[in-house]
């Protein structure tokens, strides 16, 4: 099992991965989360559903898929912890790739068992929703991780995680936020659908759940997390390199195309494509970040690679003195 291998094959699993994610959304968009009923793992009673409708075609294709994500990460954690040396870090994001994927499996076995799906409003569903999208995010960055730390030669020394997150800090706490307040948005555009735009503004003069209350607040948390983003991009400055400058670009493009889609999907009446769409464009504004902050941990430039205090130190020692001047009592002739 060689290190040229696993790249390509981590690559694999990182996508194949992000678009088995994507189907998530797509099955709850389409309120296909009930199309196996209450069994797991089998369907209605099937290990294969004979002709299903469209609901159950979505939901068995789901698990299906979610099954080969599982063995492919079973497999990709195999092959790290053999093909690269103790304390690698794509050892470490391999590890929590299998790690968040067997609580994945896990999540949507109790969704499907205690009947949280389609437009299920219990409590333990809106509750359960901020949990589930943490788990979704970390697995995906962990898969994100795992492809990109295989770049690297395996010797590549690691800044600390702390010195590497603090400039996406915010990003990444907010962006977590928004995925929160997004499942929430999404359960309620499932639950409490409305025809005309002033039906939808209606709904919070006298809102009749408490989605409704917490719908509200996603809009104004994605306007700060926007801001927050296009921020870290600016003070990515030249002091970084062309990857780690490109990276936070591309997170401050997402962010700000979100400005567009979020509204649109909002005056175009929650229509399934513009949702998964801004699904995606979150997803990818997720996998920027933690891209950015891989980079960061795993760079060798001078920049980075000194400790915060000697980096200062060595750019002053190599900065060109100017010469001192002297008072102008001292130039007088005594």
């Amino acid at each position: 099992m060689s290190e040229s291998r696993f790249r390509p094959f981590a690559w694999g699993v990182f996508i194949y991965g992000f678009l088995v994610i994507q189907w998530g959304y797509f099955l709850r968009i389409s309120e296909s989360g009930d199309g196996c009923g209450t069994d797991w793992p089998l369907c209605h009673g099937a290990v294969v559903p004979d002709a299903p409708p469209f609901a159950t075609f979505v939901e068995f294709t789901h698990r299906l898929t979610s099954g080969i994500v599982l063995l492919l990460v079973i497999l990709m954690a195999i092959w790290a912890f053999r093909a690269f040396p103790r304390g690698a870090p794509v050892r470490k994001a391999a590890g929590a790739a299998l790690l968040f994927t067997i609580t994945e499996s896990l999540f949507g076995a109790v969704l499907v068992v205690l009947g949280w799906v389609a437009g299920d409003v219990s409590t333990g569903r809106i509750l359960i929703r901020p949990i589930h999208v943490t788990n979704t995010f970390l697995l995906l960055g962990a898969l994100a991780a795992t492809a990109w730390w295989a770049r690297r030669p395996p010797g590549t020394p690691l800044r600390p995680l702390r010195e590497a997150l603090r400039p996406a800090a915010l990003p990444i706490l907010g962006v977590l936020a928004l995925g929160w307040t997004g499942s929430w948005t999404g359960l309620a555009a499932t639950a409490f659908p409305h025809e005309t735009l002033a039906e939808g503004m209606g709904q919070y003069v006298d809102p009749e759940h408490i989605l409704i209350w917490l719908r509200m607040s996603h809009p104004v948390l994605a306007l700060a997390v926007i801001w927050f983003v296009v921020r870290m991009a600016r003070r990515t400055g030249p002091g970084e390199d062309s990857v780690r400058q490109g990276l936070a670009r591309a997170a401050a493009v997402l962010a700000l195309v979100q400005l567009v889609v979020g509204p649109a999907t909002i005056l175009l009446l929650n229509p399934i494509w513009t949702r998964l769409g801004h699904l995606v464009l979150g997803d990818l504004l997720w996998v920027a970040l933690v891209w950015l902050v891989a980079e960061r941990m795993g760079s060798t430039g001078r920049n980075l690679a000194a400790p915060v205090g000697e980096e200062e130190a060595a750019h002053a020692r190599t900065r060109p003195h100017k010469p001192l001047r002297t008072p102008p009592s001292e130039a007088l002739p005594s």
